[in-house]
């Protein structure tokens, strides 16, 4: 691993790379075990995977700080992570939601302390989120609020009150919107992006897998909120190898290996045992 700071850059340094490596390969290492936890799992009880939102995740919040807020898409197991919750109490928590006893709990906020209560309509939980913004700016407090809420999961009229009062307001939250999941048909509003600026929240798209340009993006972002200037819209948008309409996606995981071995950043075999910590971790855990 390179610590000479040859190749540093300085908006963005080598630890501060390998941090964001680690937490997106640990995202994608609890991902998957829910997803293998939940193969027998029907309906509703079914987590959706995070696969492929691991640098929208980490790049946008790695860098909050205490006090601030997170409104996720789905009951919360991979922030709960990058907030430092321990594995036994997330799986335990995931266990709960599958099964539908003491759903109050597992839908609760969170086990980190930082998730606000989750729930099922998108809508409200953007309601929530506003409002606890409401009360960060009434209380002159510093902190933010981010709201993960998927593509296509809320409705124009929904979206255009709460960006509409955001703005008005100049609410400190930054809206993130995932890409969507695949195979799951929503009715909400298309071309997001293009409307945003008509109720006062700027909008930025940035590439879903460019875990760098989210970072960079969440930081001037977070500035702006913290520093009293409103609200932002950050659009997860997925670009395709040979065009945004087609062919494969690129894995966000992938490209920030290659990112950081071009860069000199760290070795092949450091990447390879980025995640093993919360391997073991989740092998010896009793669920």
């Amino acid at each position: 691993m390179s610590e000479t700071g040859q190749h540093e850059n300085p908006l963005v340094p080598n630890k501060k790379l390998r941090q964001m490596y680690v937490a997106m390969a640990e995202a994608r290492v609890l991902d998957e075990r829910i997803v293998r936890l939940q193969k027998n799992v029907k309906g509703r009880r079914r987590l959706d995977s995070t696969r492929g939102q691991e640098a929208c995740r980490v790049s946008t919040a790695i860098d909050l700080v205490a006090g601030d807020l997170v409104s996720d898409s789905q009951v919360g197991a991979v922030m709960d992570l990058l907030a430092g919750a321990k594995v036994d109490s997330l799986l335990k928590r995931v266990a709960e939601f599958h099964s539908g006893k003491n759903v109050q709990k597992a839908t609760s906020a969170g086990v980190s302390g930082r998730l606000l209560p989750w729930v099922d309509d998108a809508g409200e939980r953007l309601r929530m989120a506003t409002g606890a913004a409401i009360s960060f700016k009434t209380l002159g407090r510093k902190n933010v609020v981010i709201a993960y809420v998927r593509h296509r999961e809320v409705a124009k009229g929904v979206w255009r009150a709460v960006l509409g009062l955001a703005s008005k307001l100049e609410l400190p939250v930054i809206f993130v919107v995932l890409p969507a999941v695949k195979g799951v048909k929503r009715d909400g509003m298309e071309n997001l992006g293009s409307k945003t600026a008509q109720w006062g929240v700027p909008v930025i798209p940035v590439d879903v897998g460019d875990a760098v340009a989210l970072y960079r993006v969440a930081q001037e972002s977070l500035g702006r909120t913290r520093g009293g200037d409103g609200p932002v819209l950050i659009e997860c948008v997925e670009f395709r190898v040979g065009g945004k309409g087609g062919g494969a996606s690129v894995d966000p995981l992938v490209q920030m290996k290659e990112n950081l071995l071009s860069r000199k950043v760290c070795t092949k075999e450091w990447l390879e045992s980025a995640a093993n910590g919360l391997r073991r971790r989740i092998a010896t855990t009793k669920h």
